[in-house]
């Protein structure tokens, strides 16, 4: 374990619990939207901050393809169906009708939240294959891979997105690339190399302090003013467009954020971090109904000051759902669902 991803999974995941809370402000053009805005700007960078960990964990590892489904399963399977039951429970005691729940997690999230780990089984199914492009790859063909990926992914739906819709812009993924058969090179799979060169440092750019967290600060910056202008364009409609996880703007922070942290000196976590790292799958599985719990006690980023709310009321919800998570994975049985 290292600590620099320690460090990044603590802070992804103290960003995914950020921008849910601020949220509820960002649909309403109102003087708190501001804050929602520029909040829910920086913290974009974490679900790719958490591929990017996937992909610098996985594809320069060498194992069997035995070997790797059965650690995988055993990492996201358990977690995936305890949460997705523990919300469907949730959802049945607050008077929703589910049919049948083994058909409702195959076809949707039980949570919206929970959407990640579909996500992870189908980029999992795609790593014993990607592994060894990765490791038998030249630096040339893997920058080629990323270069296109960024083409595919990010740059060409961005483009289309803001012409197809001129008021808000609408994320289109296919068109051309489907066409051209290049969809291969779609998707959240580009993070997952472009992680494992920079924990190698053989990015596009060098890992530096100073550059990546300068890197980041320009993409959060242009994801928030990219945002107000769209709000603007369509009447004070406030629009996530620019919000998408595969935006360019959202990519450069992602990446100027992970290469910071890889800047540093490489080494073993401390026990503390050690233990709240640990704690970050279980911390995001379970901080949504910490949320809706706090907002039936009034315990919003709506209450008062924005600006301070929004903070303190993600520091109280990542704290309680922290102390949650550490006491069930006291328990054996509960180490493998968090």
């Amino acid at each position: 374990m290292d600590r620099r991803t320690s460090w990044l999974r603590v802070i992804a995941c103290f960003m995914v619990v950020l921008l849910h809370v601020c949220a509820d402000n960002f649909y309403v053009y109102d003087t708190r939207w501001a804050s929602a805005n520029l909040y829910d700007s920086m913290m974009r960078a974490c679900v790719p901050l958490f591929f990017m960990i996937s992909g610098a964990n996985l594809l320069a590892k060498r194992e069997s393809l035995s070997s790797f489904l059965r650690k995988r399963c055993m990492r996201i399977l358990p977690p995936f169906l305890f949460w997705s039951l523990f919300y469907l429970c949730w959802r049945s005691a607050n008077g929703e009708t589910i049919a049948n729940w083994a058909q409702e997690i195959i076809a949707r999230p039980a949570s919206f939240h929970l959407w990640y780990f579909y996500a992870l089984i189908g980029l999992y199914a795609v790593v014993p294959v990607l592994r060894k492009f990765y490791q038998h790859g030249s630096s040339n063909e893997q920058l080629a891979f990323l270069a296109l990926w960024l083409l595919v992914a990010s740059i060409y739906p961005m483009i289309v997105g803001l012409q197809d819709d001129l008021a808000c812009g609408h994320w289109q993924a296919s068109g051309v690339p489907a066409m051209y058969q290049l969809l291969y090179f779609g998707g959240f799979i580009g993070y997952f190399v472009l992680g494992a060169m920079l924990a190698e440092n053989r990015g596009p750019i060098s890992n530096g302090l100073g550059s990546g967290l300068l890197l980041f600060m320009l993409g959060s910056a242009g994801t928030a003013i990219a945002t107000w202008w769209l709000a603007v364009r369509s009447g004070g409609r406030p629009c996530e467009f620019f919000y998408s996880y595969l935006s360019p703007l959202v990519i450069t922070a992602a990446y100027g954020l992970f290469s910071a942290c890889m800047s540093l000196p490489a080494g073993l976590p401390s026990r503390r971090l050690a233990v709240v790292s640990d704690c970050t799958l279980g911390i995001y599985c379970l901080h949504i109904f910490v949320m809706q719990n706090f907002k039936l006690t009034g315990v919003t980023a709506a209450a008062g000051n924005a600006w301070i709310t929004s903070l303190t009321t993600a520091a109280a919800v990542f704290a309680v759902s922290l102390a949650v998570i550490w006491l069930m994975r006291s328990i054996k049985l509960f180490r493998h669902v968090t």
